[in-house]
């Protein structure tokens, strides 16, 4: 499920441009409002497989009106909106998860990002329909997936522009442990991302983030074919592609269709 979410009060204020860490934690908040056993385990462990966990929910920027933000900020690393109204995507294909989320709703008609207090002002749910074979999807955020070795403490980001047939396998290959974790069943599912589109815009796809003080990350925003069954692809389209789906990346949308 896709909640949308409609809200007022953001004319005037002024939040990071890369405010994914600050919305991650207003999820967990809504959450934790309903649920405070769910979101803590939620938080704390998730769906582990290994020494990984999976959370298994995504979100968008905060969506301005049209022509509704400037920059700020001295290297325009703030937004600061112009207009009152704002969209905010949240998606889960975890039942629990978007019940609290909903339950949260029906009760609050009030949510704070970071000290800025927003009216809320509609929430619905949207739905869409898939069909067995290939879809084509756009990024709502940038798609992040990295390796690590021994040689080195922090993550080697991958550039879908600079290496492509490694980006689609790495992708491929976290769409099919997430489906593992969550159904139980191995899948034969493929992720490709756009050759063409890449040659387009070359490094220009690749978009460096700021998640937090000391914290950054690498991430592409390129096309995606993806091919499989239908619930594997609604499946994906609700958590989201890539690593730190729980920040907010890898979130995407059909292909054509208005965001």
């Amino acid at each position: 499920m896709r909640i949308k979410l409609k809200f007022s009060g953001l004319k005037n204020k002024a939040i990071p441009r890369d405010h994914f860490y600050q919305l991650s934690g207003l999820v967990y908040s809504m959450i934790e409002q309903a649920n405070p056993d769910y979101s803590k385990w939620l938080h704390d462990k998730g769906f582990v497989d290994g020494n990984k966990s999976f959370k298994f929910f995504c979100f968008s920027r905060i969506i301005p009106e049209p022509a509704g933000y400037t920059r700020g900020g001295d290297n325009g690393e703030l937004i600061v909106f112009t207009k009152n109204e704002g969209t905010l995507y949240i998606s889960s294909p975890v039942r629990e998860f978007m019940q609290n989320l909903v339950d949260f709703l029906l009760i609050n008609r009030e949510i704070r990002v970071m000290n800025h207090s927003l009216l809320i002002e509609r929430a619905f749910a949207t739905s869409q329909e898939f069909s067995d074979g290939e879809e084509l999807f756009k990024c709502i955020s940038p798609i992040v997936l990295s390796t690590r070795s021994e040689e080195y403490t922090t993550p080697t980001y991958l550039r879908a522009y600079q290496e492509p047939d490694l980006f689609d396998e790495y992708l491929t290959r976290n769409a099919k442990e997430k489906l593992k974790i969550f159904h139980g069943v191995e899948s034969d599912i493929e992720l490709t991302v756009d050759r063409e589109y890449l040659k387009r815009t070359g490094r220009k796809s690749n978009l460096r983030l700021k998640i937090k003080e000391d914290t950054e990350v690498f991430g592409s925003i390129v096309p995606v074919k993806i091919k499989g069954k239908k619930e594997e692809i609604a499946f994906l389209y609700h958590c989201g592609l890539g690593q730190k789906n729980s920040l907010g990346m890898g979130m995407i949308e059909l292909a054509g269709k208005r965001f």
